[in-house]
């Protein structure tokens, strides 16, 4: 299953980029050729992201499944240091190469996870990772030694797509991910030694009324607004008000952004 994986992400990190924009490509969504609705999404997650984790300037933080380096390296300007391991070996070669790379940025293969022993862990983040991962007892195994591997965690953030009821979804006749309920993934945490201080529901992304707009014209759209889509989260966010907190927006059709706030137990 970790083969699969491995070939979706490495066929993401076949798009090619002209711009950072067009980086978006790799990660978000490889058809939006215009780079309007991936900035907008961009936006939105690292805005949930620096919410929910809260940032300090002593922090060092781990981010699980780094890929190309883009959460990395926005978080690098809050904290002391911030570590990236992926298992895409191709991706933690491009950041460490990357001559846009900041200095307290440190990227690990997934065969490098002993070198975080000596590292002062205290924060961990994990976003658009664990629906990649469809063995349940996997993803339980894997925090879990993430958790024994980090002796001064405290606490951790994941950012994930979660629906009404289990389904699996299919990509070209293969299985692309999993999505699991709220109540799944609480069980999954505590089970990995993690105490769930609470959730945030994400609305913005398929219910925010300008996000919809973008999502039918995004390939219309001129592609300067891709500089300026961040802002048009922040209105959806404002008109949605309270909306975006509610249980009330998941359902089985499309999928719904949950952030959870952990604490190691």
């Amino acid at each position: 299953m970790k083969k699969e994986i491995q070939d979706y992400w490495l066929h993401q990190a076949s798009v090619q980029e002209n711009d950072e924009i067009d980086a978006l490509r790799k990660v978000l969504d490889p058809a939006d050729v215009k780079g309007v609705k991936n900035s907008y999404i961009d936006g939105y997650l690292k805005c949930y992201l620096q919410e929910s984790l809260q940032p300090e300037i002593m922090d060092t933080l781990l981010e699980i499944g780094s890929g190309i380096g883009r959460l990395t390296e926005y978080m690098a300007q809050f904290v002391h240091t911030v570590y990236g391991i992926d298992i895409i070996d191709k991706f933690i070669d491009d950041c460490r190469a990357n001559v846009r790379k900041r200095a307290n940025t440190i990227y690990l293969k997934s065969n490098e996870l002993g070198k975080l022993g000596e590292s002062s862990v205290n924060k961990m983040y994990i976003v658009w990772v664990l629906m990649y991962l469809f063995d349940r007892n996997e993803i339980i195994e894997t925090l879990t030694n993430y958790r024994k591997a980090l002796p001064h965690l405290k606490t951790a953030v994941v950012l994930e797509q979660v629906k009404s009821c289990s389904q699996t979804e299919y990509r070209d006749g293969r299985i692309n991910c999993y999505y699991r309920t709220i109540e799944e993934y609480t069980e999954i945490f505590r089970a990995s030694g993690f105490n769930i201080q609470g959730y945030v529901v994400m609305g913005e992304r398929h219910h925010g009324p300008i996000y919809k707009l973008i999502h039918v014209i995004c390939n219309f759209l001129p592609k300067r607004l891709a500089n300026r889509a961040e802002c048009f989260f922040h209105f959806d966010r404002k008109l949605m008000g309270d909306n975006a907190g509610r249980t009330g927006l998941i359902n089985s059709r499309k999928p719904t952004d949950i952030v959870f706030r952990l604490e190691v137990a």
